[in-house]
This record gives C-alpha cells, structure tokens and sequence, in this order.
C-alpha cells in the first residue's frame, strides 16, 4: 500500500515539473574529472573506498575488504612473477656469458695448437 501512494506521489509531482529537462552529451562529459586528475569512474578510488570501513577500539586491524584481498593477491603474483623472470633473465645472462667464454677459449687453444717455428732463428739476441 505505501508502495502504491509513493507511486501515485512521484507520478503527481512529475506531471507538475513541465521545464525540466536533462542533456545526455553533459552528462557523458567526464573532462573536467581527466582535467582534475581524477579516475573517470569515482568509486574506483578514493578515501571513502580505499579506507577501512570501521576501527577497532583495541588497535586490532581491521579485515581487508574483498577489493582490498583482491588487489593485495594480484599484487603479489605480479612480484611472484617478476622475482621469477629476473631469474631466468640472470640465468640467461651467465649461459651467454659462459657461451662466449667458451668461444674465446676454443679460439686460444687452437692458435696455441698451431705449429709454432723450431730452432734458434726465432730467437731474437738483444
């Protein structure tokens, strides 16, 4: 019954507002939030949905909210991941490193293979 009334009310008072209209294009205009610096969309941050909902007395923390858990776990498969790649990246790094070692001595040991000239002609007397 308090349904209906409250209908019939809204139904009344809007047949009673003649001049009141809306721009759809002002409303769709988030500039002035990119000019600002602010995210477009306002409960994506923010002190009122970054914060903690309420507070312990006794100085516990408080729980994470599920937005909260849910960054804090991307968060750390992200470092997970990076701690993992820059491993593999040193690893990569020493295999070349050991690669172009082993050239250079391959290079050394056959030139010092080579036939090299007998006898004293070589020898240079000071």
């Amino acid at each position: 019954m308090l349904h209906l009334n409250l209908l019939r009310n809204i139904k009344s008072t809007l047949s009673k507002i003649s001049n009141f209209s809306t721009n759809s294009s002002l409303r769709l205009d988030m500039s002035w939030r990119t000019f600002k610096k602010l995210p477009l969309n306002p409960m994506d941050k923010g002190v009122l949905t970054d914060g903690a909902d309420y507070i312990f007395l006794d100085g516990r923390p408080t729980p994470f909210s599920m937005k909260q858990k849910r960054k804090l776990l991307l968060q750390r498969e992200f470092a997970k991941k990076i701690v993992e790649l820059s491993e593999s990246l040193d690893i990569a790094k020493e295999r070349y490193a050991k690669k172009v070692g082993k050239s250079d001595q391959d290079i050394k040991h056959v030139l010092n293979r080579k036939l090299k000239p007998k006898g004293n002609k070589h020898i240079v007397k000071a």
